[in-house]
């Protein structure tokens, strides 16, 4: 491997410069890069404004089916919003503050027409978590609003930057882990008002336990208004499974169960407490709202104190969000931007924080009815913002008698499809053990612990376990050695015969399975010395003349006896002329790789000869610029044979063939130096 220097004449310290990569490279941006700067940031800018490119090729035979999307949509946020702002053990007429500034900016903004953001019960729970530690300190509703703000800050940061890739790290069992563990909590968290009980520990097995030891303290009306509900969403939602595609009435009735039970229970409850006073047969919502909340500055030592717990919420918003766009996207024939996803939801997030709103973000069920109905583009979210809006300023005080029991009920049906299911657990299982291990971890510590420590520690595992797979993964050893036995205790891996064509017992094939860095670069150099160490003999150092001058270290050379010995090895009669380093499947590596490699070159020459050729194949471009920029002196196969160069060949096959060394066969320089002649 080559020598840096900066040489002190000036013309050669110029020519460095100019033919430096990393140089060229800044310069190149710089230089190229200005002059393009105001048209690319014309374009940046129009990307972020998507109805720009989409309002002008707008039909208006389209009107119709957006209007009713957006009814729909809002029309199922109404009892929706309310639900999930329970959940988050806040004001529930903060749910209805969090519905109507997304769908507005939604249609300046969205890269999806399916997509319907608003509250949800998974951001319901984690804001939960951090207004229960917080809540001595601050107001509920100012704490989630300042949480609201951190995920908008952050998903902006992701979706201007283009960090969105770091959301991959949350692998698909984890995530279903965490949403099947949320699901539990969310439900049993409801079981009390269903019942009308009061004083419910916390817990998911306390509360069931508690539930079911108190029974005989079950309230009358208040289960009456509970199952009633419950059984009303079940009856609904089997009649639009059943008829739902053969009228459209009917599905539409259908999607909106939620808010025809909230209607009907509502008035019941009303005509039933209405002239009771204080004593009302089961507890009320009383929801109280007197039209949009003013906007309000957020507090910076709240601000503060919420920037790290908002990180689990904007993993949970931007992964369901990303997830659910996406796979409707597959479904209807289009492809949303995910970067501009991210900063919608920034935005959102950021403006619907300052009007009393908890984190937002993309709804399956509530997508799922949108494009059902067959909406054409973001323009439905006009209608579902105004219909929130109305029912803000208008239809809130009706919502006063809604009964807590109905609004249960509503949360636990709403959740209940999220968990699960069983068999996805079962696949992991038989697909990858690590994949289920995440999955559970998450699962039982969101259970026992928090939701914000179960999909950290689940994530964490993931990444640990990618990492650990990295740093573990070894070259295969190619050899014509009929003698060697396979065993799984083998520490090489070293294969009989290479299936196309036969390896001269002089030569070693290392393939490298992936690509080298710093993780994996130092196993793979001892990985595939260990396996030259145990076929071929050691050199002799002619250099040494009496016992006093060898090396005093015998333990690796007793370790390589012993495993010689182990695995029945016998050694070759023929010295080691040739390594082939196999590159086909490398496509990255590092400066550590690099180092890694140069020191295997000379510890296998060390032990088997400097008269050892070396011989590349697969070399990709971006790696073979690396190794160029490293000092590496390559020739192709044709070159001219120089001490300390190694060849690159264009096949396995072709490398091992070719017997020409520097002096003439590269064998028997070998054994010429091995005999010290």
């Amino acid at each position: 491997m080559g020598k840096f220097s900066v040489n002190e004449n000036a013309d050669a310290f110029r020519t460095m410069v100019a033919t430096d990569t990393t140089t060229n490279r800044a310069k190149s941006f710089i230089v190229d890069g200005a002059p393009k700067f105001p048209s690319a940031a014309k374009y940046y800018l129009l990307d972020k404004v998507p109805i720009v490119q989409w309002l002008p090729r707008y039909h208006p035979s389209w009107l119709l089916t957006d209007f009713i999307a957006g009814l729909t949509i809002g029309v199922m946020l109404i009892p929706q919003g309310l639900a999930y702002a329970k959940i988050a053990t806040i004001p529930i007429e903060n749910g209805l503050y969090s519905s109507w500034i997304p769908a507005a900016i939604c249609v300046f903004m969205g890269t999806s027409k399916d997509l319907s953001t608003g509250p949800t019960s998974i951001l319901g729970l984690l804001t939960a978590e951090i207004v229960r530690d917080l809540k001595d300190e601050y107001g509920i509703a100012a704490i989630a609003n300042a949480v609201a703000f951190m995920v908008g800050v952050y998903s902006l940061a992701l979706g201007v930057l283009g960090l969105g890739f770091l959301l991959d790290y949350v692998s698909v069992p984890v995530l279903t882990g965490f949403i099947s563990a949320t699901a539990l909590i969310i439900g049993t968290g409801q079981l009390g008002n269903l019942i009308g009980l009061s004083n419910v520990p916390d817990g998911v097995f306390n509360i069931i336990g508690n539930v079911l030891k108190r029974l005989p303290d079950w309230d009358g009306p208040t289960c009456g208004v509970g199952f009633g509900t419950i059984a009303i969403l079940l009856a609904l939602e089997k009649v639009g499974k059943k008829w739902g595609k053969k009228h459209f009435l009917i599905r539409y009735i259908s999607s909106s169960r939620a808010v025809i039970v909230l209607v009907i229970f509502t008035l019941i409850s009303y005509l039933v407490n209405k002239d009771r006073g204080s004593d009302v047969l089961w507890a009320i919502s009383k929801v109280n709202t007197h039209g949009i909340v003013p906007p309000k500055a957020h507090d910076t030592g709240l601000i503060s104190k919420v920037a790290t717990r908002a990180v689990a919420p904007l993993v949970a918003c931007t992964l369901e969000h990303l997830a659910v766009g996406k796979a409707f996207g597959r479904r209807n024939g289009y492809t949303i931007d995910q970067s501009q996803e991210l900063n919608y939801l920034g935005v959102t997030n950021i403006v619907n924080s300052f009007f009393g709103a908890m984190p937002v973000g993309g709804a399956m069920s509530r997508t799922a009815v949108n494009s059902e109905c067959g909406v054409k583009t973001p323009l439905n979210g006009l209608v579902t913002s105004s219909f929130i809006l109305l029912t803000i300023y208008v239809f809130s005080p009706a919502l006063y008698w809604l009964p807590k029991s109905t609004l249960a009920a509503i949360i636990i049906m709403a959740v209940v499809h999220l968990f699960g299911p069983v068999s996805a657990f079962y696949r992991y299982w038989r697909i990858s053990l690590a994949d289920f291990i995440a999955s559970m971890l998450c699962f039982w510590i969101t259970i026992f612990i928090s939701a914000e420590i179960g999909i950290g520690s689940g994530a964490a595992f993931s990444v640990v376990w990618t990492m650990l797979r990295s740093a573990f993964v070894s070259p295969k050893i190619h050899s014509n050695n009929t003698e060697e036995p396979s065993s799984p205790t083998t520490p090489t891996s070293i294969k009989i015969r290479d299936p196309e064509f036969n390896i001269p017992n002089d030569s070693i094939v290392i393939s490298f399975t992936d690509s080298i860095f710093y993780p994996n670069a130092s196993r793979g150099k001892r990985t595939a010395l260990e396996a030259i160490q145990l076929i071929y003999e050691k050199v002799v150092d002619h250099m040494i003349s009496s016992p006093r001058e060898r090396s005093w270290s015998v333990a690796s050379e007793r370790r390589v006896d012993r495993l010689r010995r182990e695995h029945n090895v016998i050694l070759r009669d023929t010295p080691l002329s040739i390594v082939v380093w196999d590159f086909t499947k490398v496509s990255f590596v590092d400066v550590t790789a690099i180092l890694a490699l140069g020191e295997l070159k000379q510890d296998i020459r060390l032990y088997a000869g400097k008269e050892v050729q070396f011989r590349i194949v697969g070399l990709s471009v971006s790696v073979k610029e690396r190794f160029v920029r490293a000092g590496w002196d390559l020739v192709d196969g044709e070159g001219w044979r120089q001490e300390d160069v190694d060849v690159i060949y264009e096949s396995v096959q072709r490398a091992v063939s070719d017997r020409v060394g520097r002096k003439g066969s590269v064998l028997e320089e070998v054994i010429m130096e091995k005999t010290g002649r």
